[in-house]
C-alpha cells in the first residue's frame, strides 16, 4: 500500500502545497503524494489516483482524451470541483472547503484503500460520569502520541464550561441524518478544539439520546467512526447506554467502578447483567480505570 501514488493537480501551487502538507500529516493516509500544476506531467507519471481540479482539466482540449485517461493503467480520477466547467465523468470533491473535509472525502471515496485503524476507547463512569470525563482527558493526552484524538460525550451532564458546552453537536447530526433530506452533515461540522484535543458536543438531554434508534446508531458507526480521520476516538458514558451494542464498538472499555465494596458490587452486577443478556464477551473488553 505504501507504494501507491496519489497525484494532485491544480493551477494554484500554494493550494497544492498546503493540501499535500495536511495529507502527509496523517500516518493513516497510506499514499505517496505528489503534486503538479501540469495535467500533462501527472498523466506521464501514471499514478494510481489522480485528484485534479476543473481548471487543470481545461488544459486538455479534447474531452475524449480525458475519457481515455479515465481507465488508463487502472488510474482512478477524482475531480477537485472548483468554479470552472463541470465534468460528469468523475466523482467529485469540493475544492473550496477545509483541508480536513477534503481529507475525509478522500477517505470516503477511496474506501479500504485509504483507511487506517481508528482505535475506539469507551470510558464508562459506573461510579461518576464526571470522573469518566476527567479520565478521558488523561487518556487523550496519552493517545495523542499516536495521532489525533476526538472525544464524544454520551453523558447526561458535563463539567465543561458553559461557553464550550453549548452549541450544535451529536444531537444535530442524528436529527439531520434521520431526516434524510438536504445535504448530509458530517461529524466534522461540529468539532471544536480545546488545547490539542478535538471534541463534539453531546446531547442536550439524556432523553434525546434515548430516542435514537439502533439503526441510526449503526449509521453513525459506519459513516463516521469507521471512516474517521482520527487515530483515537473516546466515547464517554455516565450510564449504561440504551443499546449495549455501543459497547461492542469499543476496542476496550475503561471502567471506573469506584472504590471499596461499592465498586466490587458494581463490577459484579455488570458481569451478571452481561451474562444474562448473552453478552459475556463484553468482559474481555473491560479494563479498570
Amino acid at each position: 500500500m505504501l507504494s501507491r501514488q496519489l497525484y494532485i493537480c491544480d493551477i494554484e501551487p500554494v493550494y497544492l502545497k498546503r493540501l499535500a502538507i495536511y495529507l502527509n500529516r496523517h500516518p493513516g493516509f497510506l499514499w505517496r503524494i505528489k503534486t503538479s500544476t501540469s495535467i500533462e506531467t501527472c498523466m506521464n507519471e501514471h499514478p494510481d489516483v489522480l485528484l485534479v481540479s476543473g481548471r487543470a482539466l481545461e488544459d486538455i482540449p479534447d474531452l475524449e482524451c480525458i475519457e481515455s485517461y479515465r481507465g488508463f493503467s487502472g488510474c482512478r480520477v477524482i475531480l477537485l470541483e472548483d468554479d470552472s466547467k463541470k465534468f460528469e465523468y468523475f466523482p467529485a470533491i469540493q475544492k473550496y472547503q477545509s483541508a480536513r473535509k477534503v481529507y475525509e472525502s478522500l477517505l470516503e471515496l477511496l474506501g479500504e484503500q485509504a483507511k487506517h485503524h481508528t482505535s475506539i476507547i469507551g470510558v464508562y463512569g459506573a461510579e461518576s460520569g464526571l470522573e469518566a470525563e476527567y479520565r478521558s482527558i488523561d487518556i487523550a493526552e496519552a493517545e495523542r502520541e499516536k495521532g489525533e484524538v476526538l472525544i464524544l460525550p454520551f453523558t447526561e451532564y458535563t463539567n465543561l464550561k458553559d461557553d464550550i458546552a453549548e452549541g450544535d453537536g451529536l444531537e444535530e447530526w442524528f436529527y439531520y441524518r434521520s431526516q434524510e433530506q438536504g445535504t448530509p452533515r458530517r461529524i466534522s461540522d461540529y468539532v471544536y478544539t480545546v488545547g490539542e484535543t478535538d471534541y463534539v458536543r453531546g446531547f442536550r438531554t439524556v432523553y434525546d439520546m434515548k430516542e435514537v434508534s439502533l439503526d441510526l446508531w449503526h449509521c453513525f458507526y459506519e459513516e463516521e467512526l469507521k471512516k474517521s480521520r482520527y487515530r483515537t476516538i473516546l466515547l464517554i458514558f455516565d450510564h449504561l447506554p440504551e443499546h449495549l451494542e455501543l459497547f461492542f464498538w469499543c476496542d476496550e472499555i475503561r471502567v471506573i467502578w469506584g472504590k471499596g465494596s461499592d465498586g466490587k458490587m458494581r463490577k459484579q452486577q455488570f458481569k451478571e447483567m452481561a451474562v444474562y443478556m448473552g453478552m459475556s464477551e463484553l468482559m474481555d473488553k473491560i479494563l479498570e480505570g
